[in-house]
């Protein structure tokens, strides 16, 4: 019998994820490698945290994620335009955090 021990029983798109007494912080996948993501140690962090990390299993599993668009209004609010919003995009794309 030719058996080989598995590294670790963690599926490809489980994430790495700690706390300390201010933050929760995660390791996500990116294009260029992993980084690591910082949400607030409250419900509306963690929940955000659990958000992301959905994410990451959804893109893994073969479906896209795609984020719901920001309403127009709240990007005038704070004096953003949809060309800012682009821009910022295209930035992150090439710094590799999203795809």
């Amino acid at each position: 019998m030719t058996a080989t021990k598995a590294k670790s029983a963690a599926p490809p798109y489980a994430v790495l994820v700690w706390a300390d007494e201010l933050n929760v912080y995660a390791q996500l996948s990116g294009i260029n490698g992993p980084y690591v993501a910082r949400f607030a140690r409250s419900e509306g962090g963690l929940s955000q945290a659990l958000h992301h990390m959905g994410a990451v299993h959804i893109e893994h599993s073969g479906v896209p994620f795609h984020r719901a668009e920001i309403p127009p209004k709240a990007l005038t609010v704070k004096g953003l335009t949809q060309n800012d919003r682009e821009a910022a995009r295209d930035v992150l794309k090439k710094i590799g955090i999203i795809s």
